[in-house]
């Protein structure tokens, strides 16, 4: 930001001029802004390890990185070249290997490097494109050179987190955006997703997905982002298969073909036929698809070879010979110890090196020569004699620092640019204008990591005149210009996995709601304990509790008399304790997971109640009172009911929303009959007139149904009514009839999915319910002894018409009729 002599440079004056004198106050305010949007939005990166929690939350700096025009333009000529050099070497290497025959790469580059994949040698991509996106960290020396630390050529990550660094950044400082004159970054994105088209085998209506290592990774986020971004499908490696060597997308309706992979997988894990064995992240038989020409994958497996140290200092040589060009953006100077006079170079200089994998590995970390003991000393040079192709030295680099925000002022901290670079239709290459600036944690720190809970920035790019925000221009169509195979419906398209984790949040959810009735009727009675009734309306609800597992029968037993600090510790456990399996915690737990595993198919609204439930129930420090945990209870329930209405206002009635619906339509039943067994509704006739007040009291506070009993009976509690309005009466939302009919309903607009010549389990899932629904009559009700064998016949069938279900639509083998 300032020269030698501490003067503010030309670029960096509008910006500092916009924020004014830098008060602590205002930019803490800022901060605030920007640290709610990011959380808002769920931005989160996952560091393995981590005692927060795998969902860290996203480190943005609020100062950005800025770099004039004429700078820009100089990275960016020398990133196509580079990018272009790359690819032309991935295109020898995996071909006629020219470059080896005639001398100028040593074979040990490839044959000693486990990046180079044998399996895809000699097949053909389109158009000898290997890097469709492209990602490469730049540093700064202190006399302002930018040089290539690394490549990633393979999966690479960071884009969606610039893109979304950008959006937050244009919230909080929208005067300095503007006055800046930031270039920006959504043509390319554009320019990308006619990339990702113009590949396709297919080139009518052709199907993109996103293939994810899953929600576990470390950029979930991002792919779940750019997935929604780029409007592609993401999926999972179990969300596709490959059949007569094409590969084919597992969904409601059957098999759909599958035209390109954008993958976040690692080459390695790609197949588990031909590849790497025990990898479940991939696609078995993917291999075999690419060579047959129905699939294109991007990155092209085997591309991950370019990010190898080893190569590094060949590239000079190689781009003269391929390009006719000297480099343009040179590596920091490396020296690859596979060749006798670089091994000799590298041992004889050690101190002022950095010695680091020549192949991508994380079984060593970079070591400082100057930084090591005599003894740690001879034993790296001898672990570089024994195996000397494995080791590269690479000149330690001084990196430039950019100002951070922290403590109330600015701070030096070193930084690395990532940018990204994507494949265009001519063949060559177009740039982000601008990128993901990753700092360190301390001010002398040269490892900038995110891993390692390093920051980051956005990266402004300058433009020389003012970009006019101009809205893209939309090409109206008449009716008669559009093919039935634009209409597709999305909604038959939706992956089974997909399907199978709505449905179970659909039942967590449910199962939370439950759980938080349970234990907030507990904790009301025992604060109201002087209320007339309150000790006896205590008893079924712990007798219930203990039927569901939620605290000990001894305790239920005992009716709450004489068990106050055991009952009160075995409550707070049934809401926070995470082990307990039945506990409100536990199935928050669950169904923050879930939610996860389909964030791409969730709202940003309905994912920001989803959290807010996450975060209400964790345990707060301290101890907790009765009256507390109920203001507690209370919002975990508003959040819930917020997540309900967002589901049935907000949500199309898509298959997907189907499957969410039909999952809180089944727990509810099953949730209903378990009541009506906890609290022994077949015994109820031949309980005391209080014992059975209370047992009424507690089925209707459950089942949310006291005000439309109060309404239509006048009276005193009775059995029969209150039995007919939870279980028979089709107008209640918490009746049993109400669930069983969503869910007949849910079943005949889902389509239908039998392989030949099997029976469809959706029928046999309709027969379960009509038989359900024929039990539940007004005699049955009124007759205790054929109630108690409906409801427990009830118990018996309904869990399996999720199992049905299951064997419906969350799994496939067969492909959709042409």
């Amino acid at each position: 930001m300032v020269t030698g002599q501490g003067r503010l440079r030309p670029h960096w004056q509008t910006f500092m001029g916009t924020l004014g004198p830098l008060d602590p106050e205002i930019m803490a305010e800022r901060w605030e802004e920007a640290r709610r949007l990011l959380h808002q939005n769920g931005v989160t990166y996952n560091i393995y390890g981590d005692p927060q929690g795998m969902e860290r939350p996203w480190p943005l700096d609020m100062i950005p990185l800025l770099i004039p025009s004429h700078e820009w333009r100089a990275i960016e000529s020398g990133l196509v070249q580079r990018a272009m050099l790359l690819n032309a070497v991935l295109a020898d290497l995996y071909g006629p290997q020219t470059l080896i025959r005639d001398g100028r790469l040593p074979p040990a580059v490839i044959c000693a490097d486990p990046g180079f994949r044998r399996e895809v040698h000699g097949v053909r991509v389109p158009g000898d494109m290997f890097l469709h996106f492209y990602a490469v960290d730049l540093a700064r020396a202190p006399d302002g050179r930018w040089w290539v630390l690394s490549d990633r050529t393979q999966a690479p990550s960071g884009s969606g987190y610039a893109l979304e660094n950008r959006a937050v950044m244009a919230k909080v400082l929208p005067d300095s955006f503007r006055h800046c004159h930031v270039e920006r970054l959504a043509p390319f994105f554009n320019a990308f997703k006619d990339t990702l088209r113009a590949l396709a085998p297919r080139r009518e209506n052709p199907r993109i997905v996103l293939l994810t290592p899953g929600p576990y990774n470390e950029t979930y986020f991002e792919h779940v982002y750019l997935a929604r971004h780029l409007g592609i499908t993401l999926v999972e490696g179990a969300d596709l298969t490959v059949r007569d060597r094409q590969v084919f997308l597992k969904t409601l309706s059957g098999l759909e073909p599958v035209d390109v992979i954008l993958r976040r997988v690692d080459d390695d894990f790609c197949d588990p036929l031909q590849l790497r064995a025990e990898s479940t992240l991939g696609v078995p038989g993917l291999v075999q698809a690419v060579r047959a020409g129905t699939v294109v994958v991007a990155n092209a497996l085997g591309s991950g070879l370019m990010e190898s140290m080893s190569f590094k200092s060949f590239l000079p040589t190689l781009c003269r010979h391929l390009l006719g060009e000297e480099l343009r953006l040179p590596c920091v100077a490396s020296w690859w110890c596979g060749a006798d006079s670089e091994r000799s170079y590298v041992l004889d200089h050690l101190d002022g090196l950095v010695i680091k994998p020549a192949f991508p590995s994380r079984s060593f970390e970079p070591i400082f020569g100057a930084d090591l003991s005599t003894a740690e000393r001879r034993e790296l040079v001898e672990k570089i004699r024994r195996r000397p192709w494995d080791r590269v030295g690479q000149e330690r680099l001084s990196l430039s620092t950019a100002p951070v925000w922290q403590g109330g002022r600015l701070q030096p901290r070193p930084l690395v640019l990532r940018v990204f670079l994507c494949a265009t239709a001519d063949g060559r290459y177009a740039v982000m204008p601008g990128g993901l600036t990753r700092v360190s944690t301390e001010p002398g720190k040269l490892v900038v990591s995110m891993q390692r809970g390093g920051g980051s920035k956005d990266t402004w790019v300058l433009a020389a005149r003012r970009i006019e925000s101009s809205t893209p221009a939309v090409r109206t169509t008449s009716f008669g210009e559009l093919r039935a195979a634009e209409f597709r419906s999305a909604a038959t398209d939706l992956p089974s996995r997909v399907a199978d984790g709505l449905f179970w949040l659909g039942r967590y959810a449910e199962r939370s709601e439950g759980a938080v009735r349970l234990l907030r009727g507990a904790y009301t009675r025992l604060t109201d304990g002087n209320m007339p009734g309150a000790s006896d309306e205590l008893r079924p609800l712990l007798r219930l509790m203990a039927w569901i597992g939620m605290i000990p029968w001894d305790l239920a037993k005992m009716g709450g008399i004489g068990s106050g600090r055991a009952l009160r510790t075995a409550l707070q456990t049934s809401v926070f304790d995470a082990e307990h399996p039945n506990s409100l915690r536990s199935n928050v737990i669950r169904l923050h997971r879930t939610a996860y595993s389909v964030r791409d198919r969730l709202s940003l609204d309905l994912w920001r109640v989803i959290s807010s439930v996450e975060r209400q129930s964790v345990q707060p420090r301290g101890r907790v009172d009765a009256a507390s945990m109920l203001l507690r209870l209370d919002d975990v329930m508003t959040s819930l009911a917020a997540m309900a209405g967002l589901e049935q206002e907000s949500m199309t009635r898509s298959h997907g929303w189907r499957f969410l619906d039909f999952g809180r339509r089944a727990e509810r039943a099953i949730h209903i009959v378990s009541v009506m067994r906890g609290v022994r509704i077949a015994e109820t006739e031949r309980m005391a007139e209080i014992e059975q007040t209370a047992a009424l009291e507690v089925l209707l506070e459950l089942g949310e149904s006291f005000m439309t009993y109060r309404e239509r009976h006048l009276a005193a509690l009775q059995l029969a009514p209150v039995l007919e309005l939870l279980l028979v009466d089709d107008s209640n939302p918490r009746a049993l009839a109400f669930q069983l009919q969503a869910m007949e309903r849910h079943l005949r607009a889902l389509p239908r999915s039998a392989s030949p010549g099997h029976d469809d389990p959706t029928d046999a899932a309709l027969r379960i319910i009509h038989a359900a629904m024929s039990s539940l009559r007004v005699e049955t009700v009124g007759h205790a002894a054929t109630l108690a064998t409906v409801i427990d016949q009830l118990a018996s069938s309904l869990p399996e018409v999720s199992n049905l279900l299951a064997h419906a639509y969350f799994s496939h083998a067969f492909a959709r009729p042409a």
